[in-house]
């Protein structure tokens, strides 16, 4: 008799313990989920940065991080532009491009923005921009370097294209908030603040300027990725 009840005494123990143990992960849970409903995904998903940059250590033959203030704009730690003095992989910079198409295509997919002319298609390193008024034609968002690559005027093209799309992103938001506005105007290729305007092109101009107007770019989406964050708080 004895022995049967220290056998249910230690059975009902270990059946406490089991309990504590789940209403405790119960309440992790619990947590973990309030979080999850207070976070913006695209917040959570893209990360833009226009001012002091690191080295991504995952596309330079070694790992150790130095300072290149002010000149590059990067989004999720892919920098977006070259110098002579910093000459960025183009594997990286494919890599950014691939990233700033699908923060693009998805700040109009949570507008309900439909685009003409051109449409971008994320497609990791080698996305690039449909032509919807020529069935089959497409304009890349990626680059291999080489001689061959200054006489192809395609990505020039599809870099042009992208900042067509961008400003139908801006006339649509701002068809309903008058108050919004890019800090970087966007004409054809050139986008331009108060004193200056930089061609995203590469062909015919300085690595520096073509920096320059891919880091206005970024900032232009970071904004827009702002106001998308705060008119649709659940993501």
């Amino acid at each position: 008799m004895l022995r049967e009840y220290a056998a249910l005494k230690r059975c009902m123990l270990r059946k406490e313990d089991e309990l504590r143990s789940t209403e405790n992960q119960s309440r992790c849970a619990v947590v973990q989920l309030d979080k999850l409903k207070k976070t913006n995904v695209f917040n959570a998903t893209f990360h833009i940065w226009y001012g002091e940059c690191y080295r991504h250590a995952s596309s330079t033959r070694d790992a150790s991080p130095f300072r290149h203030k002010d000149h590059f704009g990067t989004i999720n730690g892919f920098r977006l532009g070259r110098l002579a003095s910093v000459p960025v992989e183009w594997a990286e910079i494919n890599a950014a491009w691939g990233q700033a198409c699908l923060l693009l295509c998805s700040l109009a997919r949570k507008m309900g923005l439909q685009f003409t002319k051109y449409r971008p298609v994320p497609f990791g390193n080698f996305s690039y921009i449909e032509c919807l008024d020529e069935k089959g034609k497409q304009l890349p968002l990626y680059a291999t370097g080489g001689v061959r690559f200054f006489w192809d005027s395609k990505f020039d093209q599809g870099m042009t294209a992208f900042l067509e799309c961008l400003r139908q992103f801006k006339e649509a938001v701002e068809s309903g908030d008058t108050k919004f506005a890019l800090p970087y105007r966007v004409q054809k290729d050139r986008l331009e603040d108060s004193n200056n305007s930089y061609s995203i092109k590469i062909q015919l101009n300085s690595e520096e300027h073509w920096t320059k107007a891919l880091k206005f770019m970024l900032t232009n989406l970071k904004w827009g990725l702002a106001w998308v964050a705060s008119q649709f708080p659940d993501g």
